[in-house]
């Protein structure tokens, strides 16, 4: 009996103790391009979530390191949620939970974990999603070519215009490689007094709402986001 009160009381003391260090953090917004960015400062560490540009599911994230040490950021560690309507399976419904949100309000809802791409693989979808629309688009081009006047002259005209669309389309797909090989978050040192930024992919859903468990420095920061217009 001893044993089991004192039990009790140890897991009360670590749940007071836990749930007094996250209410130590306070997370704050600032305004940037009339939508809101996510920051929050803690033990001289602070963490800023910005969709403003990428959208909620692909924010840009900045971590600043002023706790008096260094230490590893590692991004494949971030998690990503999505509050759901419980009992619905339509993808097109289980999410739309913002009328709740915009309150507050969170109680009984599902949390759904979401996909957080590598930088590998979100290369990887990108460019095929691009090739893919591309591809649509040169045989709407086809199609309407093929109604109209097919002499040498008009021929040779549509084959110029394709080859530079090719390339046009083929250059995109290079520069979004490079845009994600060079501002993707990988693991780096996060020095004292400096900061690292990036950005990461998440698989979209249809929610205006998104939850990010971002592990720093040994301490989880817990943002809810959203990407809606303040002003």
């Amino acid at each position: 009996m001893m044993k089991k009160l004192i039990s009790s009381l140890l897991m009360a003391f670590v749940c007071v103790g836990a749930m007094a260090e996250q209410d130590t953090k306070e997370y704050k917004t600032f305004v940037k391009n009339d939508h809101h960015v996510f920051y929050c400062t803690h033990n001289g560490i602070l963490v800023v979530v910005d969709p403003t540009e990428g959208g909620i599911f692909e924010p840009n994230i900045t971590v600043i390191n002023e706790s008096g040490h260094d230490f590893v950021f590692e991004p494949k560690k971030i998690k990503a949620y999505a509050y759901a309507i419980p009992g619905i399976n339509s993808k097109s419904a289980r999410y739309r939970t913002e009328r709740f949100l915009a309150k507050g309000d969170t109680l009984g809802f599902d949390k759904d974990e979401l996909v957080v791409y590598t930088p590998e693989k979100y290369s990887k979808k990108r460019t095929k999603t691009m090739w893919w629309s591309d591809f649509i688009g040169e045989l709407v081009v086809a199609g309407v070519e093929s109604i109209g006047t097919n002499d040498k002259r008009t021929e040779y005209w549509n084959d110029v215009r394709r080859d530079r669309r090719i390339q046009d389309a083929e250059d995109a797909r290079q520069l979004e490689k490079a845009r994600i090989s060079e501002g993707y978050w990988r693991a780096n040192t996060i020095f004292n007094y400096s900061e690292h930024e990036g950005f990461i992919a998440i698989k979209s859903v249809h929610t205006q709402y998104l939850i990010l468990d971002i592990p720093v420095d040994g301490e989880n920061f817990h943002f809810l986001i959203d990407n809606n217009k303040k002003y």
